[in-house]
C-alpha cells in the first residue's frame, strides 16, 4: 500500500479528507499558516502587490529540508572555459553583500565553473523555489503530452473536473483550456495579495474554491499572473495520470535527471502545488536549467520533448514588471524571458532571488537563491540579483567577444531646482562625457545606475549623443551616489565610472 504522501488525490465530490500535512507540523491550524505564507511569497516580482497589502508572517526557512544527495558536477575553472575569473571574483563580493544571498551556481559547457554560498548556507540547503517551482510543474505537463496522459493543450479544464461540473457554473469556465492555464490566461479574477489567499486557505478544498472564482476576462484574451492557475495544473497532472504529480516528477523527470524534491507540499486534498512549495538545492536547479539548455536531452536520453522546450521559451504575454536591465521582457508556459546584456535568456524565477537562468548562447547556467523579508525588499532583490548575472557573470563570457568598451569620462552631478513648479522640487543631474578611447566601438547607450552600497540599481538608460541624466531627489539632505556605465552594439558593458553628489542643503 502507497504511503499518503504518494497516494493519488482522490476525486469526487465525496472525496475523503486526507491527512497529508507535513511531518514537522502537528497541527492543523499551523500547517494552514505556513502555507499560508508559501503562497504568499509566490510572486517572483513582488511588484504586483499593491503598496500597503498586508503580508502576514515570514519566510520559513528552508534549512530544514537538507538535500543529503546534490547533483555531483564535473568541475571545471573559469580560465578553462574561456571566462574572465575575475569578473566571477567582483560577482561574489557584490553577492556576498546582497541581504540574504544564500547561493550564486555557474554552469558552463556542462562544468560547473563557479560556486559560492554566502551568510552560513551550504550546496546541500534545500531552497524554497517560491513561484520557481512552475517552471518545474511545466516540464511535467510537457512529459505528460509526450506520455499521452494528456492529448492536448487545448484539452478543457473542466474535463478534469467533472465532480465540479453544475449549471450555476460560469459557462465560460468550460471554455478554459490547458494552454489558458499554462500561459496565464485562464481570466480568473484573482490576485496575489492578503484577501484572496486568506479566503483560499480557509477553504477545505482549494481546487473547488478556485474553480469557482469568478472571471474577470474571458479565457484566452489578458495575461494575468495568478498562482492558482499552475496549482490547477499540478491537480490535472494528477487526475489525469493517476499518480500524484509527485510521483510523477520522480518516475520522468527527476530520476532520469539524479535529482531530488527533498520537501514538497499538498494542499488538503492531497494535490502537491504545482506554483510554489517545491525545495530544491542549489546544484539540483542547475541540473534542470541545463536540461533545458541541452534541448531536454541528457545523458543520452530525451527527458522532455526538445518542441516542448521550444514552444516553453516562446513569448505569450508579458507583465509589464521591473526585471532591472532585462530588455523585452515575456513570458511562455510558465518561463520568463527577455533579453539581459544583448544575450537571449530563459529563467524560472522565484521570489526574493531564486533564478534559474540559461543563457544558450553563452552556453551558460546560473542560479541564485536569496530571500527577502517583505514584498519590497524581494523586489529589490530579483532586481539587484538581475544586475549582478548582467554586469558580472555574463559579462566574463562576453570577454571572449572582445574587450568591453571604456567607462564615460568626466563625470558630474549637481543639485538644481525645477523652478517651474508651484512647490520647489530637487533634481540631480549628471552629466558625463564619452571616453576618447571607445572610439571605432559603435557605443549605442549609456545606463545610469544609483548605488547603495554594494548594489545598483538602474534609474534609466539614455542613448549614445546624450550626455546627461536628471534624477528627482527624494531625500533633499541625502548625498546621491551615482554610476554610469558604456554599452556597445553587441551587449558589451563597461565597468561603471562612480561619482557622488556632496551638496546637502541646510536642515529645514
Amino acid at each position: 500500500m502507497q504511503a499518503d504522501s504518494e497516494r493519488a488525490p482522490v476525486s469526487g465530490r465525496k472525496r475523503k479528507f486526507l491527512s497529508l500535512r507535513p511531518k514537522t507540523c502537528r497541527h492543523k491550524t499551523r500547517w494552514i499558516l505556513l502555507v499560508f505564507v508559501w503562497i504568499l511569497a509566490s510572486n517572483p516580482a513582488g511588484s504586483s502587490i499593491p503598496p500597503g497589502s498586508r503580508q502576514t508572517g515570514s519566510i520559513p526557512k528552508s534549512g530544514s529540508f537538507p538535500d543529503p544527495d546534490p547533483y555531483p558536477w564535473p568541475e571545471s575553472s573559469p580560465e578553462l572555459q574561456g571566462l574572465d575569473a575575475e569578473m566571477f571574483d567582483l560577482a561574489f563580493r557584490a553577492a556576498e553583500a546582497i541581504p540574504n544571498m544564500y547561493g550564486l551556481v555557474v554552469i558552463r559547457k556542462g562544468a560547473l565553473v563557479a560556486e559560492r554560498y554566502f551568510h552560513g548556507q551550504t550546496m546541500n540547503r534545500a531552497n524554497h523555489l517560491h513561484s520557481a517551482s512552475k517552471s518545474f510543474t511545466s516540464a511535467l505537463v510537457g512529459i505528460a503530452l509526450r506520455e499521452n496522459f494528456i492529448q492536448s493543450l487545448d484539452q478543457k479544464m473542466m474535463d478534469f473536473f467533472p465532480e465540479y461540473a453544475s449549471p450555476l457554473l460560469d459557462p465560460r469556465k468550460y471554455e478554459i483550456t490547458l494552454r489558458h492555464l499554462l500561459t496565464m490566461r485562464a481570466g480568473f479574477a484573482w490576485e496575489e495579495t492578503v484577501p484572496y489567499l486568506e479566503a483560499y486557505l480557509a477553504s477545505s478544498d482549494w481546487v473547488g474554491h478556485a474553480l469557482n472564482l469568478p472571471l474577470r476576462y474571458d479565457p484566452g484574451q489578458v495575461f494575468h499572473y495568478a498562482s492558482i492557475q499552475t496549482n490547477l495544473l499540478s491537480a490535472v497532472l494528477a487526475n489525469a495520470s493517476g499518480m500524484s504529480t509527485k510521483a510523477l516528477a520522480d518516475k520522468f523527470l527527476c530520476g532520469p535527471l539524479g535529482i531530488s524534491f527533498p520537501q514538497w507540499y499538498q494542499d488538503p486534498q492531497g494535490y502537491y502545488l504545482g506554483a510554489h512549495a517545491m525545495y530544491v538545492s542549489p546544484r539540483d536547479m542547475a541540473r534542470f536549467g541545463y536540461l533545458y539548455l541541452q534541448t531536454g536531452r541528457i545523458d543520452g536520453r530525451q527527458i522532455v520533448p526538445a518542441a516542448w522546450i521550444e514552444e516553453s521559451w516562446r513569448p505569450t504575454g508579458r507583465s509589464g514588471w521591473n526585471w532591472a536591465s532585462l530588455e523585452n521582457e515575456g513570458y511562455g508556459y510558465q518561463w520568463w524571458m527577455g533579453k539581459l546584456g544583448g544575450s537571449d535568456i530563459f529563467f524560472a524565477a522565484g521570489k526574493g532571488g531564486q533564478f534559474i537562468i540559461a543563457v544558450p548562447e553563452l552556453e551558460m547556467v546560473v542560479v541564485t537563491t536569496s530571500d527577502g523579508d517583505s514584498w519590497v525588499d524581494s523586489d529589490a532583490r530579483n532586481r539587484d540579483i538581475m544586475l549582478l548575472v548582467d554586469r558580472y557573470i555574463l559579462q566574463a563570457a562576453r570577454s571572449r567577444l572582445g574587450d568591453p568598451p571604456y567607462s564615460p569620462s568626466g563625470l558630474s552631478v549637481r543639485k538644481v531646482q525645477n523652478r517651474g513648479l508651484v512647490s520647489r522640487e530637487y533634481i540631480n543631474l549628471v552629466r558625463w562625457e564619452p571616453n576618447v578611447r571607445n572610439e571605432g566601438t559603435n557605443i549605442v547607450k549609456y545606463r545610469i545606475y544609483e548605488a547603495k552600497g554594494e548594489s545598483l540599481i538602474l534609474r534609466g538608460e539614455v542613448p549614445a549623443g546624450t550626455r546627461e541624466f536628471w534624477h528627482r531627489r527624494l531625500n533633499r539632505t541625502e548625498i546621491y551616489h551615482y554610476a554610469v556605465s558604456t554599452v556597445a552594439a553587441d551587449g558589451r558593458e563597461s565597468l561603471p565610472a562612480y561619482v557622488q553628489n556632496q551638496s546637502q542643503d541646510p536642515a529645514g
